[in-house]
């Protein structure tokens, strides 16, 4: 059906101005952590809350209510885990994925690479981006846990107090 009528339209209208204000305050009280780039648990929060949103604004099976309660149990929750993770380190290991080495002093890890899932031609264009021509100046290249690649220059890897963890093969959060 191409329109129902304008009182429909006004009511979506105002629905997604209330819910949409709503949940840029949320947001904004759970902090940064909320839209940081996400990993994996922050990409299933996001989507839950993109789907909540659409439920509101355009079916009438859920009030502004429920979706304010739904909001706001998402973003306490985001913040639980957040706190719990900090604080116990099993539990981040967990929910969050750990960063990994995928270039080591100019060479490539190829069986990191491939439990990634990340091609060779990806890290190269890495490299690239930075700015640099050469694989074999590139101390390492580093999958982060939010799927970005980081670039170091100027092999020895070992030199880098950043790398120490990975190269040990220590958590990240640890040191």
């Amino acid at each position: 059906m191409w329109f129902d009528s304008w009182q429909d339209i006004g009511t979506i209208a105002l629905t997604t101005l209330v819910i949409y204000l709503a949940l840029i305050f949320i947001l904004q009280i759970a902090g940064k952590r909320s839209i940081a780039k996400l990993n994996i648990f922050d990409l299933v929060v996001t989507v839950a809350l993109g789907s909540i949103l659409a439920s509101v604004m355009l079916t009438g099976s859920l009030s502004i209510a429920d979706g304010l309660a739904a909001f706001i149990s998402l973003a306490f929750l985001q913040w639980l885990v957040a706190y719990v993770s900090v604080r116990l380190g099993w539990f981040k290991q967990v929910i969050r994925s750990d960063a990994r080495l995928l270039l080591l002093d100019g060479e490539f890890l190829r069986d990191e690479m491939k439990a990634e899932r990340v091609t060779q031609d990806e890290v190269v264009a890495a490299v690239r981006k930075e700015g640099h021509g050469r694989i074999e100046d590139i101390a390492a290249v580093v999958l982060e846990t939010d799927g970005s690649l980081s670039v170091i220059v100027d092999p020895p890897a070992a030199q880098y107090s950043a790398l120490r963890p990975l190269l040990k093969g220590d958590d990240l959060s640890e040191s």
